[in-house]
């Protein structure tokens, strides 16, 4: 597996115990999880929250693009938190980045088992996935 280097335009944004988050543009969030992470029900409300948060602080809906590729594994728990999580109201899109086949298969699993209320694909760069991304952008404001 190819470590993820931080490309300079990706802006620090914050980190929970296992996860560093970016901003790509301020209602894109890069998820990079902690190498080796195997994300369960706890892990997963972290991040939601994380996630969430943001997007409340923002006063508009965002995306995310998440890594997989650094996760080892993910439960039923941590798959139905974050497709509860990721509400029309909060979120646009979210594109999973799969370069591995470990992280194909977990991205697979989590489309496959869990149908995401918000548009969802999985790429294999961040460039192709915030292509598609900017095509899912709403002009609206968070009405919850």
């Amino acid at each position: 597996m190819v470590p993820v280097t931080v490309p300079e335009q990706w802006k620090p944004l914050g980190r929970t115990y296992n996860t560093h988050y970016y901003l790509l543009s301020d209602d894109v969030l890069i998820v990079l999880p902690d190498k080796g992470l195997k994300d369960d029900g706890a892990s997963a409300r972290v991040n939601i929250d994380f996630q969430t948060a943001y997007a409340r602080m923002l006063g508009r809906r965002c995306s995310v693009v998440v890594v997989l590729d650094s996760l080892t594994s993910q439960d039923t728990e941590a798959r139905r938190i974050y497709a509860a999580g990721m509400q029309p109201a909060l979120f646009y899109a979210a594109a999973l980045i799969v370069t591995s086949p470990l992280a194909r298969a977990i991205g697979s699993f989590f489309l496959g088992l869990t149908r995401p209320a918000v548009p969802t694909k999985l790429f294999e760069s961040v460039e192709d996935a915030a292509a598609w991304v900017a095509t899912q952008r709403p002009n609206s404001k968070i009405h919850a």
